[in-house]
């Protein structure tokens, strides 16, 4: 866990596409977004963010585990 924390700091990237892609589905949703549909498109983003990221992370791990 201590290396997913490491390595964690340096795929923002990944986070600021699942914001991105949560403010894009929240946009599309609700005519006229305000503090909950913009809390949810946090929380979307976020979560899509982060399985990105795990994902990444876990495939890694699973690749060393096998060497």
């Amino acid at each position: 866990m201590k290396k997913y924390l490491k390595k964690r700091y340096k795929t923002y990237g990944s986070a600021v596409i699942g914001l991105l892609i949560g403010f894009i589905v929240v946009t599309f949703l609700f005519d006229k977004p305000d503090y909950k549909s913009a809390m949810i498109a946090v929380l979307i983003g976020l979560m899509i963010g982060e399985l990105i990221v795990f994902s990444r992370w876990s495939k890694d791990q699973k690749k060393k585990e096998n060497f």
